[in-house]
């Protein structure tokens, strides 16, 4: 009896099981087949739903941080803007902006961390060329395509042999272009013949504003007379001012930041100079904010008609404005609009939006892309730098508002 029953135990327990394993063996190939296929496919539609990281690298907290933290805004606006309007063809975009501090060594820092770290596909850059200058090589070396406003040639061609750096773009005319807009104005349309130039041999952007712009005033029929500098860590320009005015020049052209640029404007009046000084976008507000003396036959570049109620941008700088608490427009916020703008509109285009390589292809094609002012910029694949944008020229009116006087075409 005993025998009996632990059989019986045994049976009760043993067929089940028997009878699941070849339940399980009758499962056709086919069948697994699909399942797998199956999840494939749901891994693939999860993915295609993750959101895209970009980087934006600005100076939150250095030398030129009021135009940077303009220009983080903007870019972090137009993300804001792309994903309302159903992203990158249904893939939202997330930004991750870092300070630069206007520093070489701080931007390499950055980008590092952005690359590394938070595995972004491309970065927006600053309008800074010293810390864009260090981005050449390893933008290169990761693939990482990088959009931004780094004026000085340098940071988008190699001085050497002309060559694009194949990963570097500017969205705005380079600074060579500003410079002969300015003074082709000043020679022109103010009929001026003798010039003088005051700036900062240490800040990129200041010499490659200047060069050029004594370069076209020579082959121009014009005459540089002077030509005086300073550093980073002057704090007197008197006697580069004295020298100036005793050379007699029309006018003076600064193309410093707005701290030194004011600097250097207080200086040259202060020494009895009473002509023209003309410079950079730089000299938009606040300059008028950093100067001692009254603003007199000052005459200088800008990007965007900023105040001009029937300009495209004109809603941009007023939200801007608004949400910041803002006394003025900055023209940087359009800057970092534009930015996101040139490069939104390659990732739809890419097969792939997170391949660096595609999309480096695809910026090199840019045509047509609308930017805050209604213009629609073409970048020069043989330069990776716009040729079809020109710059307004600006002055203050007696209450020191800004206003637009013309346009100088490309």
């Amino acid at each position: 009896m005993k025998k009996f029953l632990l059989v019986l135990i045994v049976l009760i327990v043993v067929f089940p099981l028997a009878a699941c394993e070849a339940e399980v063996s009758d499962v056709p190939e086919e069948s697994e087949e699909v399942v797998e296929e199956e999840t494939e496919e749901v891994a693939e539609e999860t993915e295609a739903l993750e959101p895209i990281t970009i980087g934006s690298i600005q100076d939150l907290s250095g030398t030129a941080s009021e135009p940077g933290r303009a220009n983080a805004w903007g870019a972090e606006y137009a993300v804001q803007m792309i994903n309302e309007s159903g992203g990158i063809n249904g893939r939202m975009l997330e930004i991750i902006t870092l300070d630069c501090k206007n520093d070489l060594d701080e931007g390499i820092n950055a980008y590092r961390s952005l690359v590394d770290e938070h595995d972004v596909v491309a970065i927006i850059g600053p309008p800074l060329s010293n810390p864009a200058s260090g981005w050449v090589e390893i933008s290169e070396e990761d693939q990482v395509p990088i959009v931004g406003h780094f004026m000085d040639e340098v940071c988008t061609t190699d001085p050497e042999t002309g060559e694009a750096y194949p990963y570097m773009f500017l969205v705005e005319p380079s600074c060579s272009s500003q410079s002969y807009a300015i003074a082709k104005f000043a020679l022109e349309d103010l009929e001026l013949t003798k010039f003088a130039t005051l700036y900062n041999t240490g800040n990129a952007f200041a010499v490659a504003h200047a060069k050029p712009f004594m370069e076209y005033v020579n082959e121009n029929g014009g005459e540089v007379v002077a030509e005086e500098n300073f550093t980073w860590t002057d704090t007197d320009y008197s006697a580069q001012a004295l020298k100036i005015v005793a050379a007699g020049p029309d006018a003076v052209f600064l193309s410093d930041y707005a701290n030194q640029a004011a600097l250097a404007y207080d200086f040259l009046r202060d020494a009895g100079y009473e002509g023209v000084i003309l410079g950079a976008n730089t000299l938009a507000p606040p300059f008028p904010s950093l100067v001692k003396n009254d603003i007199h036959d000052l005459y200088f570049l800008q990007n965007y008609d900023m105040l001009n109620p029937e300009s495209p941008a004109y809603d941009l700088f007023q939200t801007y404005m608004e949400e910041e608490g803002a006394d003025y427009p900055k023209v940087n916020v359009a800057f970092g609009w534009d930015a996101v703008q040139v490069l939104a509109a390659a990732m739809k285009k890419a097969e792939d939006p997170t391949n660096g390589a595609e999309l480096r292809d695809l910026l090199e094609q840019t045509d047509g892309v609308v930017l805050a002012d209604g213009t629609e910029i073409t970048i020069d694949p043989e330069t990776h730098r716009p040729n079809n944008i020109g710059m307004y020229i600006a002055d203050y009116d007696e209450n020191d508002n800004i206003r637009i006087l013309t346009y100088i075409e490309p």
